[in-house]
């Protein structure tokens, strides 16, 4: 597994207490495959890395990278058409050549790199496009350092940090099951936001923003979505023979009719099955392997086997997230089945609009017309809609329609809420309810002046599940958990110049997953309604299921600023979802197994 870390500010250290507590981050007091290198300048920072780190030995410079540069002879060409010899790294090359906005917006890939620039004796730090590569910082420490990981429990590992929950950032989890960006569950550590660099210099942090997906999806190219696709897939295909995970869906049915074309040998997919719990989207794997002659894996999870895997999944989440549990059995899963990489289709729903939040988004905009009734009248009806049709989908629909605005900035927010500020209320009476993060951050990235503003609708929904559920939830749970299990992913539906791409279309002509596949592939499988297949516990809390729902739910009634009465009121009210009482069961698990109060 790549990790990296790195304290920078030693004044209140010793050279060798720093080189020490950076090394016991990249630990954790686990067995790591890779060597640990730990480097420091004796007098500003300490890097280390369990993964690749390089020191140029004649300016003194050092870079540690978490991910991976996918472009680099296309670099190596560049660097050297202009005369630049590469001596050691091709990103430190770079990065001394073009300097660090200019070099940034050449790389492709996943990737969290920090730079110390000895001459200049400044400290950066950069993520990619999309964040799929997470990396976390915190000054709000013992020793006034700037302390930075790739994982959050990599920092806590430097016990210079106190265990100490975020208020503003649980009332963020309790509406949406994640914790959005920069903020974390964390009290002091922040996440460094994708397309954004750090430039740490003395007492001075300054924020860069180099990429907007916004900015670049109004730019527009003659190449087709489908030749953008397998340009994209193509480049993934090298290295370790890649699997494709087949959950039913019509993203993991794309991806393999696109991987189907491009290979020469039969590719190979797994999926995941529970005992006692098969369902017609387990078959469709089966029937989706036959049609395009995979080489299929099958991947059984015993009775016995789940409840320690359910705990383990705890032990590796690195974020609270109930989305977290499915992605461990997938990785662990692909582990078991002899793969060490799998090309993932996370980013499909978001840009081809296959997330139930379009439908939704678009369907509240057809109803605009609904403000014209006296607001009086609205609220009557939004009450008669609780009373006839009592639900969580009832009372959105009641908040919606007293409000006075029908437009994606008030609606989105309130559409992929999970729990409700009433209900939130009471399970922490004594937590000061705080601003609407995600209708904060719509309505300024969709205000007038704003890139995103001139987008067409359908796009503007997806720039915001992009920036928000695809961040901070999917992305994040994909790294922490193959991360953890060894397990390289590779993501071409988030290949940047495939993301503008789909988002420059407007929404009379752009087309949807299933008219790509089609393009790719219009014969080998056919099915007019697919579906993901959905885990044991996202269908009911259930038999083992329940007894680790249980153990989450007592935790988290333990902690002071929940009131337990209504949290077991909340968990055991038959119109409580399934995914609401999961993401309080999994919060209870993580502040337990965090040791977070």
């Amino acid at each position: 597994m790549q990790r990296i870390s790195g304290i920078f500010g030693l004044e209140n250290f010793s050279s060798a207490e720093a080189i020490e507590i950076v090394s016991k981050m990249l630990s954790q007091g686990r067995e790591i495959s890779l060597n640990l290198e730990v480097w420091s300048d004796e007098r500003n920072l300490v890097l280390g890395a369990a993964g690749q780190s390089v020191v140029d030995t004649n300016s003194g410079d050092t870079i540690i990278l978490s991910g991976e540069i996918e472009n680099t002879l296309e670099l190596i060409d560049h660097l050297k058409s202009e005369g630049v010899q590469v001596e050691n790294t091709v990103l430190l090359t770079a990065l001394k050549a073009w300097g660090l906005e200019a070099t940034l917006k050449k790389l492709k890939g996943k990737f969290s790199f920090a730079w110390w620039c000895a001459s200049s004796e400044k400290l950066v730090i950069a993520r990619d496009r999309f964040g799929i590569k997470p990396i976390y910082w915190c000054a709000e420490n013992e020793k006034g350092a700037i302390i930075f990981a790739s994982e959050i429990k990599t920092l806590l590992a430097s016990g210079l940090i106190s265990r100490k929950v975020n208020k503003e950032a649980l009332i963020d989890y309790l509406r949406y099951s994640t914790v959005h960006g920069p903020l974390t569950i964390v009290e002091g550590i922040q996440l460094l936001e994708p397309g954004c660099a750090i430039e740490i210099y003395e007492e001075t942090v300054n924020v860069l923003r180099w990429w907007e997906t916004s900015k670049d999806a109004l730019i527009k190219d003659s190449q087709s979505i489908k030749d953008t696709l397998l340009k994209a897939v193509n480049s993934k295909l090298a290295g370790d023979s890649p699997a494709i995970y087949l959950s039913g869906g019509l993203n993991s049915i794309t991806l393999t009719a696109a991987m189907f074309q491009l290979s020469s040998q039969p590719i190979n997919t797994f999926s995941v099955a529970f005992e006692g719990s098969e369902t017609s989207t387990e078959n469709e794997a089966h029937k989706i392997s036959n049609n395009f002659a995979t080489n299929h894996t099958e991947v059984s999870v015993s009775n016995l086997s789940i409840y320690k895997k359910l705990h383990n999944a705890i032990d590796q989440m690195d974020h609270p997230s109930s989305n977290g549990l499915r992605n461990y059995f997938i990785a662990t899963s692909a582990k078991e089945a002899g793969y060490s990489t799998i090309i993932s289709d996370l980013g499909c729903n978001e840009i081809f609009g296959e997330n139930p939040s379009f439908n939704t988004s678009v369907q509240l905009m057809k109803h605009r017309w609904l403000t014209s009734w006296p607001r009086g009248l609205r609220v009557f009806v939004g009450s008669l809609l609780k009373t006839l049709s009592p639900g969580q989908t009832s009372n959105k629909k009641a908040e919606i329609l007293a409000s006075n605005y029908f437009d994606l900035e008030h609606t989105y927010p309130l559409a992929r809420q999970r729990i409700l500020d009433n209900q939130i209320k009471k399970l922490t009476p004594s937590i000061k309810l705080t601003r609407n993060r995600v209708f904060y951050f719509v309505a300024d990235i969709l205000r007038v002046g704003k890139a995103a503003f001139s987008l067409p609708f359908l796009s503007k929904v997806s720039v915001l599940e992009i920036q928000t559920y695809l961040t901070n939830t999917l992305l994040r749970d994909a790294h922490t958990f193959n991360s953890e299990n060894d397990i390289d992913y590779k993501t071409p539906f988030l290949d940047h110049n495939l993301v503008t791409k789909v988002l420059s279309f407007n929404d009379s002509v752009k087309p949807t997953l299933k008219d790509i596949k089609e393009d790719i592939d219009p014969k080998r499988y056919q099915n007019n309604s697919p579906s993901s297949y959905r885990f044991p516990w996202e269908l009911t809390i259930e038999g083992i299921y329940l007894d680790f729902h249980a153990e989450g739910i007592a935790a988290l009634s333990d902690l002071e600023f929940f009131n337990k009465e209504a949290v077991h009121e909340f968990d055991s009210n038959s119109l409580t979802s399934t995914q609401q009482r999961l993401s309080l069961s999994t919060l209870g698990h993580y502040f337990k197994q965090n040791k977070l109060s």
